[in-house]
């Protein structure tokens, strides 16, 4: 099974909780930027980036662009 890199854009900074929440469940995480609206996930499958995204809907951050590209 390929693994991805996914870029995922967001409307607003994430709260610095959240990203400590993703950061222990992924390996590989990073929100350049310093408003935090890029949050870039590596080395994850589909069914990690579906409870990326549940994540963060659930906790109501507004997902305007997701990338995908195949490493």
């Amino acid at each position: 099974m390929a693994l991805s890199r996914y870029e995922l854009t967001l409307r607003g900074p994430i709260c610095r909780a959240l990203l400590d929440v993703i950061r222990t469940r992924f390996d590989h995480v990073s929100a350049p930027g310093p408003d935090g609206t890029v949050l870039i996930v590596e080395n994850a499958d589909q069914a990690s980036v579906r409870a990326l995204l549940a994540l963060l809907w659930d906790t109501g951050h507004d997902v305007l662009a997701f990338e995908e590209t195949t490493v």
